[in-house]
Protein backbone atom coordinates (compact mmCIF):
# COMPACT_ATOMS: atom_id res chain seq x y z
CA UNK A 1 0.00 0.00 0.00
CA UNK A 2 1.13 3.16 -0.92
CA UNK A 3 1.08 6.24 1.26
CA UNK A 4 -0.17 9.47 -0.22
CA UNK A 5 1.71 12.94 0.68
CA UNK A 6 -1.02 15.36 -0.66
CA UNK A 7 -2.38 16.55 2.07
CA UNK A 8 1.17 16.36 4.27
CA UNK A 9 3.70 17.49 1.44
CA UNK A 10 6.54 15.61 0.17
CA UNK A 11 8.67 17.33 3.06
CA UNK A 12 7.66 15.10 5.46
CA UNK A 13 9.12 12.17 5.00
CA UNK A 14 12.77 14.67 5.05
CA UNK A 15 11.92 16.59 7.97
CA UNK A 16 11.36 13.05 9.44
CA UNK A 17 14.34 11.58 8.72
CA UNK A 18 16.82 14.92 9.76
CA UNK A 19 14.54 14.95 13.05
CA UNK A 20 15.98 11.19 13.59
CA UNK A 21 19.18 12.17 13.12
CA UNK A 22 19.29 15.02 15.29
CA UNK A 23 17.49 12.56 18.12
CA UNK A 24 20.17 10.32 17.74
CA UNK A 25 22.76 12.96 18.08
CA UNK A 26 21.07 14.02 21.38
CA UNK A 27 21.73 10.81 22.44
CA UNK A 28 25.31 10.21 21.71
CA UNK A 29 26.37 13.76 22.48
CA UNK A 30 23.67 14.88 24.85
CA UNK A 31 25.86 14.30 27.91
CA UNK A 32 28.73 16.62 26.25
CA UNK A 33 26.17 19.53 24.80
CA UNK A 34 23.19 20.12 27.22
CA UNK A 35 21.19 21.81 24.87
CA UNK A 36 21.01 18.62 22.52
CA UNK A 37 18.90 17.10 25.64
CA UNK A 38 16.25 19.83 24.29
CA UNK A 39 15.77 17.56 20.99
CA UNK A 40 12.96 14.88 21.80
CA UNK A 41 10.85 18.48 23.24
CA UNK A 42 11.77 20.70 19.88
CA UNK A 43 10.61 16.95 18.02
CA UNK A 44 7.31 16.86 19.32
CA UNK A 45 6.68 21.02 18.73
CA UNK A 46 8.04 20.92 15.33
CA UNK A 47 5.58 18.44 14.19
CA UNK A 48 2.75 20.59 16.09
CA UNK A 49 4.15 23.56 13.98
CA UNK A 50 3.88 21.85 11.40
CA UNK A 51 0.60 20.18 11.86
CA UNK A 52 -0.78 23.78 12.45
CA UNK A 53 0.78 25.10 8.93
CA UNK A 54 -0.59 22.13 7.15
CA UNK A 55 -3.77 21.87 8.28
CA UNK A 56 -6.88 23.43 6.91
CA UNK A 57 -8.92 23.27 10.23
CA UNK A 58 -6.75 23.13 13.58
CA UNK A 59 -8.58 20.75 15.93
CA UNK A 60 -8.35 20.63 19.55
CA UNK A 61 -8.02 17.19 20.70
CA UNK A 62 -4.66 17.11 18.31
CA UNK A 63 -3.28 20.30 19.39
CA UNK A 64 -4.29 18.53 22.89
CA UNK A 65 -2.45 15.74 22.21
CA UNK A 66 0.82 17.58 20.76
CA UNK A 67 0.67 19.21 24.15
CA UNK A 68 0.45 16.37 26.30
CA UNK A 69 3.00 15.20 24.58
CA UNK A 70 5.33 18.09 24.92
CA UNK A 71 4.55 18.43 28.87
CA UNK A 72 5.84 14.77 29.02
CA UNK A 73 8.94 15.42 27.35
CA UNK A 74 9.49 17.97 30.01
CA UNK A 75 8.74 15.55 33.04
CA UNK A 76 11.67 13.82 31.30
CA UNK A 77 14.08 16.19 33.05
CA UNK A 78 12.81 15.49 36.83
CA UNK A 79 12.80 11.91 35.91
CA UNK A 80 15.21 10.95 38.29
CA UNK A 81 12.59 11.99 41.22
CA UNK A 82 9.50 10.56 42.14
CA UNK A 83 7.06 13.35 40.75
CA UNK A 84 8.60 13.39 37.59
CA UNK A 85 8.36 9.72 36.85
CA UNK A 86 4.26 9.91 37.79
CA UNK A 87 4.49 12.63 35.47
CA UNK A 88 5.73 11.11 32.26
CA UNK A 89 3.24 7.84 33.18
CA UNK A 90 0.60 9.74 33.79
CA UNK A 91 0.36 12.17 31.26
CA UNK A 92 1.16 9.16 28.87
CA UNK A 93 -1.88 7.64 30.26
CA UNK A 94 -3.74 10.99 29.61
CA UNK A 95 -2.26 11.53 25.69
CA UNK A 96 -3.40 8.27 25.02
CA UNK A 97 -6.65 8.05 26.76
CA UNK A 98 -7.35 11.64 24.35
CA UNK A 99 -6.06 9.23 21.36
CA UNK A 100 -9.00 6.59 22.38
CA UNK A 101 -11.32 9.88 23.04
CA UNK A 102 -10.39 11.00 18.78
CA UNK A 103 -11.16 7.80 17.53
CA UNK A 104 -14.51 7.06 19.05
CA UNK A 105 -15.85 6.26 16.38
CA UNK A 106 -13.25 2.77 16.49
CA UNK A 107 -14.34 2.22 20.09
CA UNK A 108 -17.36 2.09 19.33
CA UNK A 109 -17.12 -0.73 16.67
CA UNK A 110 -14.93 -2.38 18.92
CA UNK A 111 -17.38 -2.90 21.35
CA UNK A 112 -19.72 -4.42 18.95
CA UNK A 113 -16.80 -6.94 17.99
CA UNK A 114 -16.66 -9.96 21.00
CA UNK A 115 -13.54 -11.39 19.32
CA UNK A 116 -11.44 -7.96 19.43
CA UNK A 117 -13.00 -7.42 23.53
CA UNK A 118 -11.13 -11.23 24.02
CA UNK A 119 -8.30 -11.16 22.57
CA UNK A 120 -7.78 -7.80 23.75
CA UNK A 121 -8.69 -8.99 27.36
CA UNK A 122 -6.03 -11.60 27.02
CA UNK A 123 -3.78 -9.18 25.70
CA UNK A 124 -4.13 -6.77 28.73
CA UNK A 125 -4.04 -10.02 31.52
CA UNK A 126 -0.37 -10.55 29.38
CA UNK A 127 0.67 -7.54 29.51
CA UNK A 128 0.02 -7.21 32.76
CA UNK A 129 2.13 -10.43 34.04
CA UNK A 130 4.72 -8.93 32.06
CA UNK A 131 4.97 -5.77 33.61
CA UNK A 132 4.61 -7.17 36.84
CA UNK A 133 7.73 -9.15 36.21
CA UNK A 134 9.39 -5.96 35.34
CA UNK A 135 8.19 -3.76 37.78
CA UNK A 136 9.99 -6.66 40.04
CA UNK A 137 12.90 -5.97 38.70
CA UNK A 138 12.57 -2.12 39.01
CA UNK A 139 10.57 -1.87 42.31
CA UNK A 140 13.48 -0.70 44.30
CA UNK A 141 12.80 2.26 42.06
CA UNK A 142 9.38 3.25 43.33
CA UNK A 143 8.40 5.29 46.11
CA UNK A 144 4.91 2.75 46.91
CA UNK A 145 2.67 1.22 45.08
CA UNK A 146 0.94 4.24 43.21
CA UNK A 147 3.80 4.67 40.51
CA UNK A 148 3.51 0.42 40.25
CA UNK A 149 -0.43 0.85 39.84
CA UNK A 150 -0.21 3.59 37.05
CA UNK A 151 2.18 1.38 35.19
CA UNK A 152 -0.65 -0.95 35.10
CA UNK A 153 -3.40 1.50 34.02
CA UNK A 154 -0.75 2.71 31.08
CA UNK A 155 -0.23 -0.96 30.47
CA UNK A 156 -4.51 -1.61 30.22
CA UNK A 157 -4.77 1.99 28.09
CA UNK A 158 -2.09 1.28 25.38
CA UNK A 159 -3.36 -2.04 24.88
CA UNK A 160 -6.52 -1.04 24.21
CA UNK A 161 -5.26 1.49 22.33
CA UNK A 162 -3.38 -1.46 20.10
CA UNK A 163 -6.49 -3.23 20.06
CA UNK A 164 -8.36 -0.55 18.76
CA UNK A 165 -5.61 0.47 15.97
CA UNK A 166 -5.77 -3.15 14.80
CA UNK A 167 -9.36 -3.22 14.48
CA UNK A 168 -9.63 -0.09 12.67
CA UNK A 169 -7.02 -0.88 9.83
CA UNK A 170 -8.87 -4.70 9.62
CA UNK A 171 -12.48 -2.67 8.86
CA UNK A 172 -10.53 0.25 7.00
CA UNK A 173 -7.73 -0.59 5.15
CA UNK A 174 -6.29 2.14 4.28
CA UNK A 175 -2.93 3.71 4.00
CA UNK A 176 -4.53 6.21 6.92
CA UNK A 177 -5.33 3.20 8.85
CA UNK A 178 -2.57 1.50 8.56
CA UNK A 179 -0.54 5.13 9.18
CA UNK A 180 -2.34 4.80 12.68
CA UNK A 181 -1.38 1.34 12.95
CA UNK A 182 2.19 2.63 12.84
CA UNK A 183 1.54 5.32 14.74
CA UNK A 184 0.38 3.60 17.89
CA UNK A 185 2.93 0.26 17.79
CA UNK A 186 5.81 3.17 17.06
CA UNK A 187 4.93 4.76 20.47
CA UNK A 188 4.44 1.63 22.19
CA UNK A 189 7.98 0.78 21.39
CA UNK A 190 9.24 3.89 22.61
CA UNK A 191 7.73 3.71 25.74
CA UNK A 192 8.52 0.36 26.59
CA UNK A 193 11.99 0.86 25.46
CA UNK A 194 12.40 4.23 27.64
CA UNK A 195 11.23 2.47 30.93
CA UNK A 196 13.92 -0.51 30.12
CA UNK A 197 16.26 1.84 29.10
CA UNK A 198 15.65 4.32 32.27
CA UNK A 199 15.36 1.33 34.53
CA UNK A 200 17.61 -2.01 33.36
CA UNK A 201 20.18 0.91 32.54
CA UNK A 202 20.69 -0.23 29.26
CA UNK A 203 21.47 2.46 27.05
CA UNK A 204 20.92 1.15 23.57
CA UNK A 205 16.84 1.10 24.99
CA UNK A 206 17.44 4.96 24.43
CA UNK A 207 17.98 4.62 20.67
CA UNK A 208 15.01 2.69 19.84
CA UNK A 209 13.02 4.90 22.14
CA UNK A 210 13.78 8.43 20.13
CA UNK A 211 13.71 6.62 16.80
CA UNK A 212 10.34 5.54 17.54
CA UNK A 213 8.95 8.12 18.88
CA UNK A 214 9.97 10.37 16.29
CA UNK A 215 8.49 7.63 13.57
CA UNK A 216 5.14 7.58 15.65
CA UNK A 217 5.34 11.69 15.42
CA UNK A 218 5.34 11.53 11.64
CA UNK A 219 2.81 8.96 11.60
CA UNK A 220 0.34 10.39 14.40
CA UNK A 221 0.69 13.73 11.49
CA UNK A 222 0.00 12.01 8.59
CA UNK A 223 -3.16 10.37 9.84
CA UNK A 224 -4.63 13.36 11.17
CA UNK A 225 -3.58 15.17 7.81
CA UNK A 226 -4.76 12.86 5.61
CA UNK A 227 -8.84 13.78 5.84
CA UNK A 228 -9.61 13.20 2.08
CA UNK A 229 -11.04 9.66 3.17
CA UNK A 230 -12.74 10.62 5.95
CA UNK A 231 -16.14 10.30 4.70
CA UNK A 232 -15.64 6.99 3.12
CA UNK A 233 -13.86 5.62 6.39
CA UNK A 234 -17.17 6.61 8.32
CA UNK A 235 -19.17 4.71 5.77
CA UNK A 236 -17.21 1.38 6.19
CA UNK A 237 -17.49 1.53 9.97
CA UNK A 238 -21.41 2.40 9.60
CA UNK A 239 -21.94 -0.60 7.58
CA UNK A 240 -19.10 -3.14 8.93
CA UNK A 241 -22.07 -3.81 11.24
Amino acid sequence: MQFSLRETGKSLPLITIGLIVLNILSIYLGYKIYILRYIPLFTVLFFLVFYIIKTPKTRAIVVSIFVMLALRELSVFYYYKSFGQISYILLGCLTYSLIIVKRLDMFTTFLKDRAAIICTLIFIILNILILNELIGLVKDSYQGTFQSGLIFLFGVIISLLGAIAVLYNQVVNSDRSLAFVFFVFCFIFSDVSSLLGYYLDIYFFYYIDFICATLGLAFFVYTVLNTRNNEEENNELTEFY
